[in-house]
């Protein structure tokens, strides 16, 4: 098989007994029980049943906007969210169709989730093989990282399937460059671009490699032959990937003998220095054209340009501060097994594969060998992967971005094929199966847990209210952030404000957030809700004091509420971070 976009890893090793084609009872035994853990875990996809948190519920609030009119549409509201629209264009047409409860929405997260499994394989089984593939999207599939973003409204999932597809089309391109395959490749990268912004980090960082390609991968093969290495040497693992066949024959370098002078000679010297001509030419090729489908991705994205620097002037991530460079290895447990003591168990196992896929080698039965200078594809795919986080913690600290788990899914699927990878070195039968099928098993009973914790009060809050509020009651929710999930729970008849725009709650305006907040004054807000409430209505705060850019003004609107009315309680205690993931506070400030 020839080198493609990542070259297929040099000399597979084979396992002493052949994965796959083993007929015994513990084979079939192997297969039924990782194929029972992967249908469970598709189906728990499906069971997310809790509310929607801010991110979920204002990604609905924006896609079931009008697509045109006189009225606010989903373009505005894009605009002051701060997105990019692809995934929210889906969104729009899935809500028209199935209708916007919460199983509903989630499940069109559940079903991309499930459909990225197909081209990972694709993509895994032309870089790493038949056996690495299959491993691949198993641990995919019952993923903790996977399984959570398969069961939240957002664009994770499409971001996962999208790179995936991104990935097919790169790898036939570099294999064999054809307009069909750039113009493949043009559509998967603009498709991210316009999916999530963190996507042009990973855009960035493939754009680096392919450069790498045609500038460092010449540079090296001159430098070696200047040393007098072998005219036919093999392409330096380094590179990571060749338009030819790098395993060819190295031929005789000097071998002949030194009277062997003239046309022989000549004619050698000059069919070897056309071939490598042609060879280098060959070479270039597939970067070259995947540089051009990446510039095509660019022409994808390009009609949004205009709302993309109208949301990098305005809007940004005014929640959070930008991440230092250890966020790159707390990605990496993210991915392993995430927060919960089950994952942390799991990255013991992970962190294994991975560092199997990235250097080791095979040499039969229960031992690996460990290059510490990396192997291939290995090497390249871990490059991909780091390099994307690399860039993406660089940008922030340059524009002051915040870091997101939940945004690393950019660069998930090189890692995913490291594991697999990891995995096609492990040449003892037993071993092997024992490791996927305990990785599987803990992987799908910590996304599990992880998946149906609390993602937001929403609910308990709803039901206080109906019990304790009456019609003409009015609620401050202060941060605005809890308004979203809030707005898809709490009665109707209740008069509901945003702190400090007295806004409906259903969407977060980010739009110069920060300075407006700065700006706010709480005690108007407060007296503002009284006034509105009258002397014989009730007054409700759902707050939390832990929020940036908040840290003053809600106890000021808290305050100045119970200044004014000193029969205050607190009806709804705010729930621990670890039970809930959205929590805050409900208070009560009765009227005299």
């Amino acid at each position: 098989m020839t080198d493609v976009a990542v070259r297929p890893a040099e000399r597979k090793p084979e396992p002493v007994d052949q994965v796959g084609n083993a007929s015994d009872r513990a084979g079939r035994a192997f297969t039924i029980v990782v194929g029972a853990l992967v249908a469970a875990a598709v189906i728990v996809r499906f069971t997310a049943t809790q509310a929607l948190w801010l991110d979920e519920a204002q990604s609905v609030a924006i896609a079931r906007l009008p697509l045109s009119g006189s009225g606010t549409t989903m373009w505005d509201g894009l605009l002051q969210d701060g997105s990019p629209p692809l995934y929210y264009l889906l969104l729009h047409g899935w809500i028209a169709v199935v209708g916007e409860s919460t199983l509903a929405v989630r499940s069109l997260s559940a079903l991309v989730n499930i459909a990225a499994a197909w081209p990972l394989y694709l993509l895994a089984r032309r870089v790493i093989g038949e056996r690495g593939a299959r491993v691949s999207v198993v641990l995919y599939l019952t993923s903790p990282f996977a399984l959570y973003f398969g069961t939240e409204t957002r664009m994770y999932s499409l971001i996962v399937l999208l790179t995936a597809l991104g990935g097919v089309a790169l790898e036939r391109v570099l294999r064999a460059p054809s307009a069909k395959s750039v113009i493949g490749l043009a559509l998967a990268a603009g498709g991210l671009a316009l999916t999530h912004y963190w996507c042009l980090y990973l855009l960035v960082t493939v754009g680096v490699w392919l450069l790498g390609l045609l500038i460092v991968r010449p540079w090296y093969r001159a430098r070696r032959a200047r040393r007098g290495g072998p005219a036919g040497a093999p392409v330096p693992r380094a590179a990571g990937v060749s338009g030819s066949t790098s395993t060819g024959s190295t031929g005789r370098s000097g071998g002949g003998s030194h009277r062997s002078g003239g046309r022989g000679t000549s004619g050698a010297t000059s069919a070897s220095a056309a071939g490598g001509m042609s060879s280098a030419a060959a070479a270039r090729r597939g970067p070259i054209h995947a540089l051009i489908g990446l510039v095509g991705g660019g022409l994808v994205f390009a009609p949004w340009l205009p709302s993309f620097f109208d949301q990098l002037a305005h809007t940004g991530t005014p929640w959070g501060e930008p991440a230092s460079y250890a966020a790159i290895s707390h990605a990496y447990g993210q991915w392993a097994g995430g927060p919960t003591t089950l994952g942390r168990l799991l990255l013991f196992l992970i962190t294994g594969l991975a560092a199997a896929g990235l250097a080791g080698q095979s040499t039969g039965g229960r031992f690996l060998l460990i290059d510490l200078r990396g192997r291939e594809p290995g090497r390249t795919l871990f490059f991909l992967a780091t390099g994307t986080l690399f860039v993406a913690v660089t940008a922030g600290k340059l524009v002051g971005n915040a870091w997101a788990d939940r945004y690393t899914a950019t660069a998930f699927v090189p890692f995913l094929l490291v594991l697999g990878l990891g995995s096609t070195v492990i040449g003892d039968r037993r071993i092997f199966q024992g490791v996927i099928a305990v990785a599987a098993a803990i992987g799908l009973l910590a996304g599990t847990t992880d998946l149906h914790r609390e993602r937001s009060q929403a609910t308990e809050a709803a039901d206080v209210l109906e019990r304790l509020a009456h019609p003409g009651d009015v609620m401050l929710i202060c941060p605005d952030q809890i308004g979203p999930g809030l707005a898809r729970t709490i009665p109707p008849w209740l008069k509901v404000h945003v702190v400090p725009t007295y806004d409906a709650p259903d969407r977060v305006n980010w739009v110069d957030y920060e300075q407006r907040n700065e700006n706010a004054d709480g005690r108007e807000i407060a007296r503002r809700a009284l006034a509105e409430a009258g002397p014989e209505h009730t007054v409700f705060l759902a707050g939390s004091g832990a929020y940036r850019t908040y840290e003053e003004l809600c106890t000021e609107v808290q305050t100045t509420l119970a200044q004014a009315r000193p029969h205050a309680d607190q009806v709804m205690k705010q729930g621990l971070p670890a039970k809930v993931y959205e929590n805050y506070a409900l208070l009560r400030f009765q009227a005299s």
